[in-house]
């Protein structure tokens, strides 16, 4: 399975799931995307932006494993809550550059999107 194959698997494995898309972190670019419709560019670089911006927060915390009960995949991790829509952004734990961000609108979505994303990037 190539980059658009796992992103049209994972967006179609959850319902309310409206756009996933692989990103570069360290360039904040969103190389591939697959989504219901098309989306502004500027809406893609926010949200890689918005990724970076939740990480660099958790790694600049030297969240320690004792802290997430010795789940340290918690740190690879982070939603953005909004009154319409979850921003889900799940980090590799093999290439800390790459990551995968789901738009959904349930929470219901979160752990097999989260799951589909980390199996994903292991891919990649």
């Amino acid at each position: 399975m190539n980059v658009i194959d796992h992103l049209n698997a994972l967006r179609t494995a959850a319902p309310g799931c409206s756009l996933a898309a692989f990103g570069d972190l360290s360039t904040k670019l969103v190389l591939r995307v697959s989504s219901d419709k098309t989306w502004p560019q500027e809406r893609l670089d926010d949200l890689c932006n918005l990724a970076a911006r939740c990480f660099q927060q958790t790694d600049s915390k030297a969240v320690s494993a004792d802290l997430l009960g010795g789940d340290t995949s918690l740190v690879n991790r982070a939603m953005v809550l909004e009154a319409r829509e979850i921003k889900l952004f799940v980090r590799s734990e093999a290439d800390p550059a790459d990551m995968i961000c789901c738009v959904c609108r349930s929470a219901e979505d979160l752990e097999v999107l989260t799951e589909g994303a980390k199996s994903a990037l292991q891919d990649f």
